[in-house]
């Protein structure tokens, strides 16, 4: 039997425990193209993308069938301090030294994981990095550009008109992007200079049969609710969802529950009606979904949304931040969710979603067909499959 080539996978921070939406995504393609491939993950010891503290033990271990590699971050990152010096950078004046001390602040400074990556690449036949964010992509493809696959989960934030970042776009030999407008966004920033580039997405898989009624006994839940799934964070938009919520409800005193799941990283306002139920398993979170009215994705700034696209596969429909193109186009290819621009837009179209028990059955059942023609796994794979030879061969 012919040996599986060797395929090399570097991104921030990797785990069943680690939470975020590239970091799931390169988890997810890691475990499944172990089966074509020998992967080996490069990552840091890093479960908290806040500080970057080091948390796992450095060295190799297996997890799921792939090994993966850690390195000791080499500095913990104060982010106050780090959101303050970023604001003496955008959009002003300053030099690419400027860019490079921001990268190193960024972080996580793993300088260990560049070094490894440089001194192994020749025995890989493919690199793929995840995130153009951060450290360990910038500098790995620095150090391993031929035979690189860049995902760079991109949204249109103020880094991205850095000119490091225009060095970096011009390393990958190949490109999988997650949505259509984050395609257009990198071309529309990066010349790619007829280099192969492909929507590739991710696949949703849901369970079959989530257990709503033990979701709602476990967590008390009795009446109707809406669901924010992900990282409760201001920069996620939630703040700004709270106070739309709590908009809604001082209109409708019988508005469902807001219900918010994963990892708080936020002083939570104290609303009525809004819970945090902690961090969830994924059978348990499945069953959230599940149950939900309809799913909120607050986020000016998205590359995917995996809650959204999972609500969709549960046919629950979607209420978006529209400052999000990759939300907004989700919503209008699917017809299986609306979309705000403000409090006022905000507060009727979560009433009409609520009050509208046909129009929620209808986009949930728009949803469920999009992500099923859109988001299987055999053909996000195949895709993922296609960039890994063309850039091996070249």
């Amino acid at each position: 039997m012919e040996e599986r080539p060797a395929l090399g996978i570097v991104v921030q921070r990797y785990g069943p425990d680690v939470t975020g939406g590239s970091e799931s995504l390169a988890r997810a393609v890691a475990e499944r193209l172990s089966v074509h491939y020998r992967v080996t993950v490069l990552t840091t010891c890093a479960r908290d993308y806040v500080t970057w503290r080091n948390e796992l033990a450095p060295g190799a271990e297996v997890v799921a069938g792939v090994e993966v590699r850690r390195f000791a971050v080499e500095e913990e990152r104060d982010l106050e301090d780090f959101n303050r010096f970023s604001e003496t950078l955008y959009d002003r004046p300053h030099t690419r030294e400027d860019e490079l001390d921001w990268l190193r602040r960024q972080g996580p400074h793993v300088p260990a994981l560049v070094r490894e990556l440089e001194a192994s690449r020749g025995r890989f036949h493919a690199v793929m990095f995840f995130t153009y964010l951060y450290y360990p992509t910038f500098w790995g493809l620095k150090a391993a550009a031929e035979r690189s696959v860049l995902v760079p989960t991109t949204h249109d934030e103020p880094p991205l008109r850095f000119e490091i970042y225009r060095e970096m776009f011009a390393l990958p030999r190949a490109f999988a992007f997650l949505t259509g407008p984050e395609a257009a966004l990198v071309r529309s920033r990066f010349p790619l200079a007829g280099r192969p580039a492909a929507v590739a997405g991710i696949g949703v898989e849901t369970p079959p049969s989530p257990d709503v009624a033990g979701f709602r006994a476990r967590h008390a839940v009795a009446g109707p609710y809406v669901l924010y799934a992900g990282r409760i964070d201001a920069g996620k938009g939630c703040a700004e969802m709270v106070d739309f919520y709590a908009r809604y409800r001082g209109r409708d005193p019988r508005a469902p529950e807001l219900l918010l799941i994963g990892n708080l990283a936020m002083p939570l306002p104290d609303v009525k009606g809004v819970r945090y139920l902690g961090y969830l398993s994924e059978p348990d979170k499945a069953a959230a979904q599940a149950g939900a009215e309809f799913v909120l994705c607050p986020s000016p700034y998205e590359s995917l949304s995996i809650a959204l696209l999972e609500g969709f596969a549960l046919g629950v429909p979607g209420l978006v931040n529209a400052r999000s193109a990759v939300l907004k186009d989700h919503c209008r290819r699917a017809n299986g969710g609306l979309y705000y621009e403000g409090a006022d837009e905000f507060v009727e179209a979560f009433g009409l979603l609520f009050q509208d028990r046909e129009l929620r059955d209808a986009l949930g059942d728009n949803g469920r067909r999009y992500v099923r023609e859109n988001y299987r796994w055999d053909v996000v794979l195949a895709r993922y499959r296609e960039l890994i030879e063309a850039a091996a061969a070249r």
